[in-house]
């Protein structure tokens, strides 16, 4: 292997202190989960270890209304197994999984349109669904669940016969009651602190988006004119919504809210579409929809909000994967995005998992506090003229990063922990934003010989840490 000395490192690599930039994208692979025999398939949950959730036409059997029956289904590591349904019903369908894998969604009869009867319902190992209690008039509808099994949904209040926001927690039902002015909304998403994304309405008047902070509901969007239509459908546990609103077009687009920072942010919408929606967003602040045209002239894509930018999850996918994304519906910790693709003309339930990448090696060693322990990821070719970026996550808000860069191991035992990289250069010190992520990136140089390595690893002030500091995992960079 040829050197690549000190001084070349330094020429280029100081190109990073000038260039802070969003670190790069991913590309996904795609995992085609199946049917449970039936002609097509929907994914609209995942949790963290890769478990995915949805529902799936099942052969020889034609519901009430004449459409092909549907049932919840759980998919795991290649394995797909039918939920099963109430007594007296004749369809099903999972929407949400925790870690802890308990599964909520709904029991269902003569579902036509969006219109029939539902039941909300809880997996949790046992065979068949359990029925979740409502408010009395027999309906109830189960939306999404936290690390802490509590569920959101909505029912219906048998006093007013009006559409009512709950949570189910330890199998009790809690009514939220009205959001501000409005006389009937629901619950769409609830973050891991308890925090509630959902909607409300009047009679003949659009909806608005709502959220809910464990006290009172609070109108965050769909207020700035007439049938302004908003909804929230997630948030996360730092407070940030997503969903959709009508902005002056008319058209509604995928839509951010930061109540906390007074912010909304129109994410607009992809291939010259009219429309756009985001259906749920993670604790990174990455967020998932769909977009799509107003006259219906050409099929969904499905969308990706990288924190500033919205993109089309087709463009993502690794070259040859022979697949049309119509939707994304959740997206993990991980980053894996569990959806809806079009693959030989027939919708299919899908797993994105970010593609692996030969050029960046894990070396773990990361250093953590109590509260946190900080990520490094690195994304790019290393090819000449290529764009490379590195992201810092999970680091503490408002701090400066320092990246140590050697061109070989010292594997340095601190006491507290490894620092990994030779020290050939230091590099900082790089703002942590509110989010506890730092990004930038450089244009890589051509000529640099093929098999370099560089070895990586962020240090990062923290009082709360070992000798006051935490550090990021160590990467092993190779170039091509």
């Amino acid at each position: 292997m040829q050197a690549l000395t000190r001084p070349s490192l330094t020429l280029f690599l100081t190109g990073l202190l000038a260039s802070h930039a969003a670190a790069g994208d991913p590309q996904f692979e795609l995992i085609d989960l199946g049917t449970l025999g039936g002609l097509e398939s929907a994914a609209f949950g995942l949790n963290d270890l890769g478990q995915v959730v949805g529902w799936s036409h099942v052969p020889g059997c034609i519901t009430s209304t004449g459409l092909p029956c549907r049932r919840g289904f759980l998919w795991t590591g290649g394995t797909l197994v039918d939920l099963g349904l109430l007594p007296g019903d004749d369809g099903s369908f999972a929407r949400a999984i925790n870690n802890a894998g308990l599964i909520v969604g709904t029991s269902e009869f003569g579902v036509l349109f969006g219109s029939g009867t539902f039941h909300g319902v809880t997996w949790n190992g046992a065979p068949g669904p359990v029925a979740l209690p409502d408010l009395g008039q027999g309906q109830s509808f189960a939306h999404d669940v936290n690390e802490s099994g509590v569920i959101a949904g909505h029912t219906q209040d048998p006093f007013s016969t009006k559409d009512r926001a709950v949570t189910w927690s330890g199998g009790a039902i809690q009514n939220l009651g009205v959001a501000e002015s409005h006389s009937s909304n629901r619950a769409q998403g609830i973050s891991d602190n308890g925090l509630l994304a959902g909607f409300a309405w009047e009679l003949f008047q659009p909806n608005d988006a709502i959220g809910f902070n464990t006290v009172t509901w609070k109108t965050i969007g769909g207020t700035d004119g007439p049938f302004q239509n908003a909804e929230a459908t997630d948030v996360n546990s730092k407070g940030r919504y997503v969903g959709f609103q009508a902005f002056n077009s008319g058209a509604w687009h995928a839509t951010i809210w930061d109540p906390g920072a007074g912010s909304v942010v129109d994410a607009g919408t992809v291939g010259g579409f009219d429309y756009s929606e985001l259906f749920d967003i993670n604790e990174a602040g990455k967020a998932v929809g769909t977009s799509y045209p107003g006259d219906q002239s050409a099929e969904n894509r499905a969308i990706y909000w990288n924190g500033s930018q919205l993109l089309d999850l087709n463009d993502m996918l690794v070259p040859g994967t022979g697949a049309h994304i119509f939707e994304a519906r959740e997206i993990n910790e991980l980053g894996e995005i569990a959806g809806t693709a079009l693959i030989d003309g027939k919708f299919r339930a899908v797993l994105l998992r970010p593609a692996v990448d030969p050029t960046w090696t894990d070396l773990g060693q990361a250093i953590g506090s109590p509260a946190q322990t900080p990520e490094l990821e690195g994304c790019g070719t290393l090819a000449g003229g290529t764009k490379v970026d590195l992201e810092i996550r999970k680091a503490l808000p408002g701090s400066q990063a320092l990246i140590a860069v050697g061109l070989s191991q010292l594997n340095l035992d601190l006491g507290f922990g490894v620092l990994v990289p030779s020290l050939d250069l230091i590099l900082g010190g790089f703002p942590v934003d509110a989010e506890g992520v730092a990004g930038f990136g450089l244009d890589w140089p051509a000529g640099i010989p093929a098999a370099t390595e560089l070895y990586l690893q962020a240090w990062i002030p923290n009082p709360t840490g070992p000798a006051g500091l935490t550090a990021t995992n160590a990467l092993l960079a190779t170039t091509p």
